[in-house]
């Protein structure tokens, strides 16, 4: 092969490559272009906006709605920023030489009574949806908690589960 037989293998070899990486790049902003258009389209532009559609509320439902979610948020931010603290107080203190396993019980001690008035929170919360609900709206509200809790079967008055006994490996004919 001469010199200029050689020059013209890799010169359209480059340009193969250089096609191939464009395509690469082409595909991968396209796939994620579409992926946080999907996300954003998800995301509900206002924070009750699932709820009320789920529970299918009347227009005043939504307003009472609105407020209780709005006085759930005012009791719960605060209270999951200072578990985010905690919890790094927690690693910090992990992350020392020599971790004081005092501290570390405090801070867990602390985010347990975070989480206590997180979960009190969210009792009030259900409670208070529960006051503007029809009977109908109050059973699909029950569901979506169970949903929320992760619980994937119906609960207490929701139907014909086998309940906590099917879930503990026991018969409901007494076995």
């Amino acid at each position: 092969m001469n010199f200029f037989s050689k020059n013209k293998l890799v010169f359209w070899l480059l340009i193969f490559l250089v096609v191939i990486n464009l395509t690469v790049l082409i595909t991968f902003l396209v796939m994620y272009s579409r992926k946080s258009d999907a996300v954003s389209q998800q995301m509900p532009e206002k924070p009750g906006l699932v709820l009320q559609k789920e529970l299918t509320l009347t227009p005043s439902q939504s307003e009472h709605l609105d407020l209780i979610l709005a006085d759930y948020r005012k009791v719960t931010e605060p209270v999951a920023e200072n578990i985010r603290g905690y919890r790094a107080s927690i690693l910090d203190e992990l992350a020392s030489d020599k971790p004081d396993t005092t501290k570390i019980n405090q801070y867990a001690d602390s985010i347990c009574y975070m989480q206590r008035k997180m979960q009190k929170a969210s009792v009030k919360q259900y409670l208070s949806l529960k006051q503007i609900c029809n009977p109908a709206q109050c059973k699909r509200l029950s569901s979506l908690y169970f949903e929320l809790y992760g619980f994937q079967g119906q609960g207490k008055g929701m139907g014909q589960g086998k309940g906590m006994r099917h879930r503990w490996g026991q018969s409901t004919n007494g076995r």
